[in-house]
């Protein structure tokens, strides 16, 4: 009796690990998306839920998203994946992923208009819906990617005269149409460059890119598939573009390690994505190897307390300071990330109004100290009660990237204890931008708190 008992136990024991087995093999079985009303759910920019748009669009059927929409996966969350697809897109196509609401998920996008140069792929954390685009940059989270274009046609460089912002000119038209390109009338034309011109055709769904040569202007056509793939393992992904063994982009992600929702994304324009798959790769069998093992300086202010909100009154910040102390408003301790970046919406809600940080600086003599900051959107530095920078950042120089040598500051510190405050106010018009990354030249004599 006790030896068919064994029997029955082991032939059940082996049955449950074979089905195990079974729904491991079948978990990591790559899983082909088509774009139906049982696999998407499309919403517009209000979230709004819209019909699938389905179109043959360059010799493909594929899903279209206007301008704002998003596609989310129903019914199916993953942590550790290998998505790949094929996608067009006019400005900043993406992925969304380990989605915890609308307001909380990882970002990567593809700025196909920066084909070869060294913004073209782009990670960012989005934390209470902000769009933090300036404070995660080149070199850790940007890089360069090629993207599928065609030469469409050649034009001497006589051509140059026809080209102005703004509304496509009938006679730009013209000269195209002699080539056999057409646009509508409400074609837009773009300066990208010194060398490069854009045209864009929303009715048409269609844009190119006029470069000058040495010789002539060259028209690409830069609506061509191009085959992406993104592998998420614990906390870092890579991005391949093209080529499928060599990653264009390998970055450490910075929200905790979730299963969540997975979304394709269009930020601007219009998109197209077509031959969607996905391999989900939760065996923990796979890893993604870091290059970039970097210890922070102690120079980085890595610890701050951060103030509630507040309306800030620029001509009266020294008495709102003091108010927000003597009304024992709660001060709440964040620390920077592994960068040194302090991402401010990862602790607000909302990116309306202003925040104070603070932090102690301990000098062993009366001396002037070096620091170096870079911050968005504007920031008032406060030092001993004193206001000593106040300055909206500089949007013309890497198009507002932050980067801790975007302003040197001198700080005249006293022997002793010395309170440094930071006022901060975010983006409030398009909802991207609030942080702020700090440190101190050298550290003779100097301790910070």
């Amino acid at each position: 009796m006790r030896t068919k008992i064994y029997m029955l136990l082991l032939c059940g024991t082996l049955f449950f690990q074979t089905s195990c087995a079974q729904k491991k093999k079948k978990d990591n079985q790559v899983q082909e998306l088509p774009f139906a009303q049982f696999q998407w759910n499309v919403v517009d920019k209000e979230g709004n839920e819209q019909p699938i748009d389905t179109v043959e669009y360059n010799d493909k059927m594929a899903l279209h998203l206007p301008k704002g929409h998003i596609a989310y996966l129903k019914n199916k969350k993953f942590k550790d994946f290998e998505i790949k697809f094929d996608v067009i897109g006019f400005v900043m196509p993406g992925l969304g992923f380990r989605g915890q609401d609308k307001e909380n998920y990882e970002l990567i996008y593809l700025r196909e208009n920066s084909s070869n140069k060294k913004d073209a792929l782009q990670y960012i954390p989005i934390f209470n819906g902000s769009l933090p685009w300036q404070l995660y940059n080149y070199p850790k989270y940007e890089a360069s990617a090629t993207f599928t274009e065609e030469k469409i046609a050649s034009f001497p460089l006589s051509i140059e005269h026809y080209l102005e912002k703004g509304v496509i000119s009938n006679s730009l038209r013209l000269k195209l149409e002699e080539k056999g390109v057409r646009y509508s009338p409400n074609a837009q034309v773009q300066l990208v460059n010194e060398r490069t011109w854009g045209i864009g055709d929303a009715e048409q769904y269609k844009g190119s890119f006029l470069r000058e040569t040495a010789t002539n202007w060259e028209l690409w056509d830069p609506n061509v598939w191009s085959h992406v793939k993104i592998i998420v393992v614990g906390d870092r992904a890579s991005v391949y573009v093209q080529d499928m063994e060599i990653p264009r982009m390998t970055v450490d992600l910075k929200r905790d390690v979730k299963t969540g929702d997975i979304s394709l994304r269009n930020q601007f324009f219009d998109a197209f994505y077509t031959n969607v798959s996905i391999k989900d790769l939760g065996d923990g069998t796979l890893s993604i190897k870091n290059n970039r093992e970097e210890v922070l300086s102690d120079n980085y202010i890595k610890k701050w307390q951060i103030s509630p909100k507040f309306i800030k009154n620029e001509n009266g910040i020294l008495s709102q300071l003091d108010s927000i102390r003597e009304n024992g408003a709660t001060w709440k301790y964040v620390e920077t990330d592994v960068d040194g970046l302090l991402n401010i919406s990862r602790f607000i809600s909302q990116m309306n109004g202003s925040v104070a940080l603070k932090t102690i600086i301990h000098s062993e003599t009366k001396q002037d100290a070096s620091m170096h900051i870079g911050y968005a959107k504007h920031l008032i530095v406060v030092l001993n009660n004193e206001v000593v920078f106040n300055k909206e950042m500089d949007m013309k120089k890497e198009e507002g990237r932050v980067f801790v040598d975007n302003e040197n500051l001198n700080l005249n510190l006293l022997q002793g204890k010395n309170e440094l405050f930071m006022i901060l106010t975010g983006d409030e018009q398009y909802q991207q931008n609030w942080g702020v990354i700090a440190k101190l030249d050298k550290l003779n004599g100097i301790q910070i708190n």
